[in-house]
């Protein structure tokens, strides 16, 4: 293969049958680098076949389920839990709904009965 614009003209030994190169990633990390996988291309050879049974999905999804524990789970973002004790006098009188349309108590803008109604 010619060298490409741009990228390093320093080449590379890549022996396939050995599973090595001379970057050594080959070898460290059980799966092609990019010297073999253009070694593999230039060769019409699957790569797959060079590929550690560790990446390969069954046995990534092979392995044991973790259930995390609840109680070391970090408190929830957001409005913080009040600790304080509640009192009679604490105790507030919740004023009736008020529509936004027509200002009467006892229902709201979605199901006021004046609102405007637009036939088609």
């Amino acid at each position: 293969m010619g060298p490409v614009d741009g990228w390093s003209q320093t080449s590379y030994r890549v022996r396939l049958t050995e599973r090595t190169c001379d970057c050594g990633l080959f070898q460290s990390l059980h799966y092609p680098c990019r010297h073999a996988l253009a070694a593999c291309a230039t060769t019409s050879i699957e790569w797959g076949h060079f590929m550690n049974p560790v990446y390969t999905m069954v046995s990534v999804f092979k392995g044991a389920r973790l259930k995390p524990n609840s109680a070391m789970r970090r408190k929830a973002l957001g409005k913080p839990i009040s600790t304080r004790i509640r009192i009679e006098i604490d105790a507030i009188e919740r004023a009736e709904k008020r529509c936004g349309l027509c200002h009467r108590e006892g229902h709201t803008r979605r199901g006021c009965p004046n609102a405007p109604h637009s036939d088609p």
